[in-house]
């Protein structure tokens, strides 16, 4: 799949809307302005080389954005500026310090100065002790609710970047055979999704073994392994595009799976089918887990913990806002993760990819695709069907 002139993209309507929805809530809530970095600035700026700080003030003024000032060394601004059409207020800077002169200059400096998004106690304390007429509140809540529903925009770049994702399955299913180790596959599988159109920072997790598992320390010490025939691997996706995320799972047998794989995996499409019929708009997370660990039960398999029934976004994963969480009907039943219990509600993404244990309590195995929840139900993203693939 290569890129080309119709693929997705954020337009300024995007943007204006983002906007609005943070600057009403911002005003409700008596702030001036939201100070922002990481993926909050990300979802405000659409993603400007060298970003470190965004200020979005709670009037019309424009998004004010802190680059690192080594981005613009020998270089005018214009050229960033000419770049993308996002952001129209550049300053370049390296900590606090030109935060504070930004505010000073927009006349910010007195107000509720709200602060979302990896802000540390060294920034924190800058501001504070700086402006002594300010208010520092924390608006990090407004940035989760309005960024759990995603957009038909937002929606597009990541259906795009699931199969950006898909395009490193094809690759590693062509290429990976035992004998190879780990860091090849994963080479092979990063090239094919740069080769689709993915952003530079794709990764893959990778997986192997005669156990099968997904753990990010076996994934590394997977790494300088070889295949043998007989491993399991388990590929994790770490796709990314425009800044949006693509992820899922996907098991690929080298050699003929033992029988107890092939039934472990029919158990997972089984289940996987059991949670897809719970899920839509006004079910709730406790509803899919309950389903995902009766359905375990009812195969003979059991559940794990990490039941890989999430959401995500530009983060992976990414938990709903308040406006969406309720109170947990079955604490004691576990399972929920970090997000506990919301109510599911058109437009959310999810990853779904029931993760089965072995009856012996070892071999874990997983699959599914990402999707985005429908009023009457859900549609998946990508075109890549829940199976199990072989390599001989």
């Amino acid at each position: 799949m290569a890129e080309d002139r119709n693929s997705p993209q954020l337009s300024l309507r995007e943007r204006n809307r983002r906007y609005a929805a943070i600057r009403e809530r911002l005003r409700e809530q008596g702030a001036a302005c939201a100070v922002v970095a990481g993926s909050n600035l990300f979802y405000l700026s659409n993603g400007v080389k060298g970003e470190l700080f965004g200020i979005l003030p709670a009037d019309d003024k424009p998004l004010a954005v802190i680059v690192n000032r080594r981005h613009l060394i020998d270089i005018s601004p214009r050229v960033l500026l000419d770049s993308q059409d996002w952001v129209t207020d550049l300053k370049p800077g390296f900590d606090a310090s030109a935060v504070v002169e930004k505010l000073k200059e927009l006349r910010l400096d007195n107000g509720a100065i709200g602060l979302a998004g990896r802000i540390d106690y060294r920034f924190y304390n800058r501001l504070k002790t700086t402006l002594s007429g300010a208010k520092i509140v924390d608006v990090s809540d407004i940035f989760t609710d309005v960024r759990t529903i995603k957009s038909e925009e937002e929606n597009a770049l990541i259906d795009r970047a699931n199969r950006v994702f898909d395009a490193a399955i094809k690759r590693v299913h062509e290429v990976a055979r035992p004998g190879m180790p780990g860091k090849q596959v994963v080479q092979e599988g990063i090239r094919a999704m740069w080769e689709a159109g993915g952003d530079l920072e794709s990764t893959l997790s990778f997986n192997f073994g005669p156990v099968p598992a997904q753990n990010p320390i076996l994934a590394d010490l997977c790494m300088t392994r070889k295949i043998e025939k007989g491993d399991i691997g388990t590929l994790t996706a770490h796709a990314h595009y425009c800044g949006y995320a693509g992820h899922s799972d996907q098991e690929i047998s080298f050699g003929e799976p033992k029988p107890m794989h092939r039934e472990m995996f029919q158990a997972v499409i089984v289940i996987r089918e059991a949670v897809l019929k719970q899920v839509k708009d006004g079910a709730t997370q406790r509803d899919l887990i309950d389903v995902y660990q009766k359905a375990c039960k009812q195969t003979g398999f059991m559940p794990s913990p990490h039941s890989q029934i999430h959401q995500y976004g530009i983060d992976v994963p990414e938990f709903p806002g308040p406006a969406y969480r309720i109170a947990d009907t079955r604490p004691e039943a576990g399972g929920l993760g970090g997000a506990g219990n919301f109510v599911l509600k058109s437009g959310m993404i999810y990853s779904i990819s029931p993760t089965v244990v072995g009856k012996a309590g070892k071999d874990t195995l997983l699959g599914g695709t990402s999707l985005i929840v429908t009023e009457s139900g859900c549609r998946d993203h990508g075109e890549r069907k829940v199976e199990m693939l072989v390599a001989s």
